[in-house]
């Protein structure tokens, strides 16, 4: 019979069931939404007037809270680098679609962050013809015919 290992209580695997406060922002900072990972901590983010600005996660975040593309950050301005900026919080999609019901971030945060804006169709390949037959009508690519 195989033995079960027992499990520190510690664990990284163990989940904080509790609620966090919301943070809103403060004087000089602002809310923002991962737009692309650069590499070596530095991230470009998409500021609500929909500028993009590098931002530097501090090493308090590292291997603790993992950003990806399209979420929503709360970042702070430097008072000596205007080009950079650095993040402050890292809201989950719960406290994401809290600050938009407060009207805290414009609304289309939320559409980059779902995942896609509805106009991409992902069914598969389409091949596009610009085939025409004699009465004006486009021909369609029938894959049985092949």
């Amino acid at each position: 019979m195989a033995k079960k290992k027992k499990r520190a209580k510690n664990s990284k695997n163990k989940k904080d069931n509790q609620k966090r406060t919301l943070e809103f922002k403060d004087d000089m900072q602002e809310y923002a939404i991962m737009s692309k990972m650069l590499g070596d901590r530095r991230i470009l983010v998409t500021l609500p007037d929909k500028s993009e600005k590098m931002a530097i996660i501090p090493g308090r975040f590292r291997k603790r809270c993992w950003m990806k593309v399209g979420d929503v950050l709360l970042v702070s301005y430097r008072d000596f680098q205007t080009k950079k900026l650095d993040v402050c919080y890292k809201y989950d999609n719960e406290e994401a679609r809290l600050l938009a019901s407060y009207n805290e971030i414009p609304p289309f945060f939320l559409d980059i962050s779902s995942g896609g804006g509805g106009e991409e169709d992902d069914d598969g390949i389409v091949f596009e013809t610009d085939d025409v037959d004699e009465d004006g009508k486009k021909v369609e690519l029938n894959f049985d015919d092949i």
